[in-house]
């Protein structure tokens, strides 16, 4: 798997965290690395002026024993660099011929011969090895070259300075670079959290189908306009669900649930009038003398009365019990209970007695009878169909009976 693709896979929020640490990381390299080179410059120097000083200060105290040759005077002037922890050898050399007058060495440091290149010697110079700095210098006593000195320094505190300060320097580079993560972090989470949250708001809206589900932001950026539109766009979705559900599932007319409504309840009530042993009575009503008023008020007093009919229905009956239109004048009541019997004739006599008072609309009295079929699950069918037939069979043989007339389905 290359790079690119894993870091496709990746989510928004580590993909900011791995730019932020991955170019905070590119921009310590160059700042580590000057620091570490003019550091070593300069601890570099600071050690070389130190030998220097030390040379300076032997020189200037052994002048006066190199102009006499006391050898005795210039070994007391070299015990002195006893106290100089660098310092690994030191030896005064007298200007013609060369010969050591007096020498100094560090313990367990061995003894080298500097005699015999008295004309080199007598050119002050300075060398750098890996491992010692060598300084030569010559000494005057009032302008007069009475001697050479060559100081010999070890490295070594050279190289603990800079070890330390690299050890400082990576660990002050840990440092701030785990706390620039820690805020690229914490920067890439607010940035991303309300987007991961928007993203968890849509999932939940696909799964569920629940378009009330809102997401609310504090951010004013680009991420707070997108919540802001995203909720406006839910709005208008579930205000158009809203609408389908009602062309789907309500009568236009009459503003009672429709047929497809009635079939889907009415399943529910027969399931559960078998699972649980509860009750369900389905209640065909059909209105008599419909026709007549279609024809002769005209359509508009017909849809008029079909909604004056389902709000009489509502009327008459118990806010738990549920009323359908199901056809062109054909309407349909649900009833669930515990009760085995319930005084299922005097309601439909109320039904009966409500559709068939007279009504005046626009003016005009109409009048309709109730022709009313009733049956029960479990008691006459187990299933929608079988329920909706024994209901349809007994209403017709209401109609057959004579209108504003009701009748209990009988095997």
């Amino acid at each position: 798997m290359s790079i690119k693709h894993w870091l496709n896979q990746q989510p928004i929020a580590k993909k900011m965290i791995y730019s932020n640490t991955i170019g905070i990381a590119l921009a310590l390299i160059p700042i580590v690395f000057i620091m570490l080179v003019y550091e070593f410059i300069a601890i570099q120097n600071i050690t070389l002026q130190e030998v220097r000083v030390q040379a300076d200060i032997i020189k200037d105290s052994s002048a006066a024993a190199m102009a006499f040759h006391d050898a005795k005077a210039a070994e007391e002037t070299l015990l002195s660099l006893q106290g100089a922890q660098d310092i690994l050898e030191a030896h005064l050399l007298l200007p013609d011929s060369g010969m050591e007058l007096a020498s100094y060495y560090k313990t367990n440091t061995p003894h080298t011969d500097p005699t015999g290149a008295s004309k080199e010697l007598l050119v002050p110079t300075e060398t750098l090895s890996l491992k010692k700095i060598t300084i030569s210098k010559q000494i005057f006593l009032r302008e007069q070259l009475v001697g050479m000195l060559i100081l010999t320094a070890s490295r070594d505190n050279f190289y603990n300075r800079l070890l330390g300060y690299i050890i400082t320097i990576i660990f002050a580079t840990a440092m701030a670079y785990n706390f620039a993560k820690w805020i690229a972090t914490r920067i890439s989470k607010s940035i991303t959290e309300p987007l991961t949250q928007l993203i968890a708001t849509t999932q939940r809206i696909t799964i569920d189908r629940d378009y009330t589900v809102t997401f609310n932001t504090k951010s004013q950026d680009e991420i707070g306009n997108l919540a802001s539109a995203f909720g406006e766009m839910m709005s208008q979705i579930h205000a158009q669900d809203i609408i389908l559900q009602k062309i789907a599932y309500y009568d236009k007319v009459t503003d009672l649930p429709n047929r497809h409504y009635f079939e889907e309840a009415l399943g529910r009530a027969v399931s559960n009038s078998i699972r649980y042993g509860s009750f369900c009575y389905l209640m065909i009503i059909d209105l008599d003398d419909f026709k007549i008023v279609n024809d002769t008020a005209g359509h508009h007093i017909g849809d008029l009365l079909l909604k004056e009919v389902g709000k009489r229905l509502c009327d008459t009956l118990r806010k738990n019990d549920s009323v359908f239109r199901i056809g062109g004048d054909e309407f349909a009541v649900i009833f669930e209970t515990t009760i085995d019997k319930i005084p299922i004739d005097l309601i439909a006599t109320k039904i009966i007695t409500a559709i068939s008072t007279p009504a005046v609309l626009e003016e005009q009295h109409v009048k309709v009878g109730a022709s009313i079929g009733i049956s029960s699950s479990p008691t006459d069918a187990t299933s929608v169909a079988t329920l909706m037939n024994t209901a349809d069979a007994a209403m017709y043989i209401a109609k057959d009976k004579g209108k504003n007339n009701f009748q209990i389905y009988q095997q």
